[in-house]
């Protein structure tokens, strides 16, 4: 009798890198001055400086791919 082949487990899977929520502002260059929103019931995210009142809000795809966010950097 010979010896049962041994099985591999599949490699676990790779977590999504989180995105940053507070960053500087290409309109008025404040440090941390941006924060960002994803509102998941609505499917809307947004970007508002509160120095400037600068805003940026467009609709959240299923994948959430940081192209949300980069628009507005």
């Amino acid at each position: 009798m010979g010896k049962r082949k041994a099985k591999t487990k599949p490699p676990p899977k790779k977590r999504m890198d989180k995105l940053d929520t507070v960053f500087s502002c290409p309109f008025c260059n404040h440090g941390t001055s941006v924060e960002c929103r994803i509102d998941m019931k609505n499917l809307i995210g947004e970007a508002s400086c509160r120095i400037c009142q600068e805003s940026f809000s467009t609709t959240v795809t299923g994948n959430l791919s940081k192209h949300c966010f980069a628009i507005f950097v």
